[in-house]
């Protein structure tokens, strides 16, 4: 979450981000004005407490009619602290869910928008592919269609369930290896992270109360858990509450199931594994001192660049707008590939910079140069999911059908073609 103090001094700078993201700018200096009141009622809670603390040093000396009237009045000091607990209470509760409608500041590099189509392209790579042939969506590839099973995905789990095999499966299992690996002699450090967490996890990391309606739950024990949309939560998670070394930044990866039940989705993409319930993927997670965010964002986009470009992928990096950009970003560059098929280009990753919008709800601190606790910086990136092997599938389809794989990946596998 906003530095809520920094808030409350100048609300200026956030009422500007609200209307930068189209939200009501009003909730800034609502947050400001109960922030004060709590800490105004608090002053008065503690003065409060304080002569209760008194009266109880001194009425050990008092006798008779005096020490009746010291109880008579602490009496009433009880119940106003009483009053008083309720009031800072119910203060507490409007500031920490304002605050959490309060979005991180945006970049200067960030242009102003309000729907993804204001999103900006800032750099393509390659050139598409040329067909003499009308190209196929990649679901309709031989490929895909022997070894892809939704009608038994969606019996076995409802909407938009699937079955993969042959081929297809272990070109996605040796793509998430290749990738892993190229992760590895970056430096990122392979976990395997709990994928059903709690609320606590997902507040603190950003990703409640905005996706939300977006998250799978489980109840057990009447205790509510939820199942992850990425592992960028538990990664981020796992060094909460810690002051950590950051001699050089620490970089974490995870290849896990997500599940996401794609709310406002229906009637989109029901053709292919594009936008299901449960994929898998590859998630990059760093942690930094503040003056090297940009370095590390950088690093993390050319990263999955590299990758992309080593696989031959055609694709592009947009810039995302106030208006499409999410709420703990500061900084977003959605990665898209080309899918001649659809004639369109198609979200394959994103590279996210938080600052420390999450590392201050998850309190994880650094010691900086004058020796002091500081907030570390957080930013994330995709490694890759299924939707780049749609993207190498449509690109790389051949007149008959069949798929030229990339080198990298077919020297792996052992063949030059699926069909």
């Amino acid at each position: 979450m906003i530095d809520i103090k920094k808030l409350s001094q100048d609300a200026t700078i956030y009422t500007s981000e609200l209307e930068r993201r189209n939200k009501p700018n009003n909730l800034a200096n609502d947050l400001a004005k109960y922030f004060n009141e709590q800490n105004n009622i608090q002053k008065d809670l503690d003065a409060q407490r304080q002569i209760k603390n008194e009266f109880n040093d001194a009425v050990i000396k008092l006798e008779g009619k005096d020490k009746q009237q010291a109880i008579t009045k602490m009496k009433e000091v009880s119940e106003r602290i009483k009053i008083l607990e309720a009031k800072v209470n119910e203060a507490k509760a409007i500031v920490t869910d304002l605050s959490y409608k309060i979005p991180n500041i945006t970049s200067k590099l960030t242009p102003v928008g309000k729907t993804d189509e204001d999103n900006v392209v800032i750099k393509t790579f390659g050139e598409k592919p040329k067909f003499n042939f009308t190209p196929k969506h990649y679901h309709e590839l031989p490929v895909f269609q022997k070894n892809y099973f939704g009608e038994k995905g969606v019996e076995a789990f409802g909407t938009r369930g699937y079955y993969i095999k042959g081929d297809l499966a272990k070109l996605q299992k040796v793509l998430f290896t290749y990738i892993l690996d190229e992760l590895e002699k970056k430096g990122f450090e392979y976990v395997i992270p709990p994928i059903l967490v709690n609320q606590k996890t997902m507040f603190g990391t950003g990703f409640f109360p905005d996706g939300q309606e977006d998250t799978y739950s489980v109840t057990a024990s009447d205790k509510t858990f939820y199942l992850v949309g990425t592992s960028e939560a538990p990664l981020m998670f796992l060094h909460s509450n810690s002051t950590i070394d950051l001699t050089k930044p620490v970089l974490l990866t995870a290849n896990t199931p997500c599940f996401r039940k794609e709310a406002g989705s229906y009637g989109k993409d029901t053709m292919g594994g594009i936008r299901v319930h449960q994929f898998d993927k590859v998630e990059t997670v760093a942690l930094c001192k503040p003056e090297e965010a940009d370095k590390v964002f950088d690093m993390l986009t050319d990263t999955f660049t590299q990758n992309a470009l080593s696989l031959g992928l055609t694709f592009h990096h947009l810039e995302v707008c106030t208006g499409d950009i999410s709420m703990k970003n500061h900084r977003q560059i959605d990665i898209e590939a080309w899918f001649p098929a659809q004639d369109k280009y198609r979200e394959l990753c994103s590279s996210s910079n938080c600052t420390d919008y999450q590392t201050r709800n998850l309190n994880i601190t650094y010691i900086d140069q004058q020796g002091n606790k500081a907030l570390a910086y957080s930013l994330n990136a995709t490694g890759v999911t299924n939707r780049m092997m749609f993207a190498i599938l449509e690109q790389n389809q051949q007149e008959d059908g069949s798929v030229l794989l990339p080198k990298v990946l077919a020297d792996i596998i052992g063949k030059t073609t699926l069909i």
